[in-house]
């Protein structure tokens, strides 16, 4: 359907749009991995986003460095510490989505949609495209920013091909606790959040039937535990999952300070500055709104018509809790062998 032209006046059709009929056309994920990122937002950045005054702006944090230093066994009346303290410092980046849609006065005066059903359907869709792109960012993001360090525990890290936890289909029913055993086993000690395949998801699920009931009790192994299906990740023949102690990984989102002021009038050469907090995330876009007039007779519009362009931007940042070790992040991947 190419610019309403398909549902002018007389069509004996039925509005489907933000209701029932239109559940199937708008459906969507659940976006399970992003919702657990902003979930975790205060957790992580606290304050920086009070502290951030522009895009440009460069945004650094400072931490101090954990260094281990053997204790001695007796006093000392001369006693000199080897070394002065240190600190790190490391670069937040922040990146932008944006999505673009118009609304013609003129070709909604033609139509049996009007304006404000126009303008709501073209910002639902363009939200849930924008959904779209942010989850396949983060899925991308924790494979990508998987620690390359880890110690070995019941399950064994590979660092030098896949830099991964790997679990034997042997002990597969002891998954969860082995997940455990190795994030305690690398100083990870709180609750811990998992970010599922389908296939994990589906033996996670299966543990936590098998409850004291059971000849075999696998959900004892379960609490702890915080795991989302999310079904955007790439399925394989084994189980993939990313862990990480709850807190400690999350997504911020921000807003330009001309957007927050509210600055500017939609039909002044600058444009109507805004923002809008999302439907669904609990995260707020930057608005901007144009209004101009265009020759839209080609799209069942006018010669002479008016129409208002939109833009929605998301500012954001994902981020997990930083460690001068080289390569070592608090997120890991865990597979669990399906043979």
């Amino acid at each position: 359907m190419a610019n309403l032209t398909d549902t002018q006046l007389l069509a004996a059709i039925t509005k489907a749009n933000n209701s029932i009929m239109g559940a199937a056309e708008f459906r969507d994920y659940e976006h399970s991995t992003l919702r657990k990122l902003l979930d975790a937002e205060n957790d992580v950045f606290r304050n920086l986003n009070q502290l951030k005054e522009s895009l440009e702006q460069p945004t650094k944090v400072d931490l101090f460095t954990r260094v281990y230093t053997a204790s001695g066994t007796a006093k000392e009346a001369a006693h000199a510490a080897a070394a002065f303290p240190d600190s790190f410092t490391k670069d937040v980046v922040y990146l932008q989505r944006q999505q673009k849609f118009k609304v013609s006065y003129k070709q909604a005066d033609n139509n049996r949609f009007g304006y404000d059903a126009i303008l709501q359907s073209e910002m639902k869709n363009k939200i849930m495209s924008m959904y779209l792109d942010l989850s396949t960012y983060v899925t991308a993001w924790l494979n990508t920013n998987r620690s390359q360090v880890g110690v070995d525990s019941i399950m064994l890290f590979d660092e030098t091909t896949n830099d991964q936890f790997d679990n034997d289909n042997a002990d597969r029913d002891f998954l969860f606790e082995y997940i455990k055993a190795a994030m305690r086993k690398n100083k990870y000690n709180g609750m811990l959040d998992i970010v599922a395949d389908q296939r994990m998801a589906a033996h996670y699920r299966k543990l936590a039937s098998n409850g004291t009931q059971n000849a075999d009790n696998t959900a004892y192994q379960l609490p702890g535990i915080d795991l989302v299906e999310e079904p955007q990740l790439t399925l394989g023949a084994d189980q993939t999952g990313f862990v990480w102690q709850k807190g400690l990984v999350g997504m911020t989102t921000w807003n330009e300070r001309a957007n927050t002021r509210g600055e500017g009038s939609i039909g002044n050469n600058e444009g109507l500055f805004t923002t809008m907090p999302d439907p669904v995330l609990p995260m707020s876009h930057d608005v901007h709104v144009k209004r101009g007039v265009a020759d839209t007779s080609g799209s069942a519009g006018n010669v002479q018509d008016i129409v208002d362009e939109y833009e929605i931007t998301a500012t954001f940042t994902v981020q997990g809790a930083w460690e001068s070790t080289a390569n070592a992040t608090p997120i890991f991947k865990v597979v669990q062998a399906n043979s």
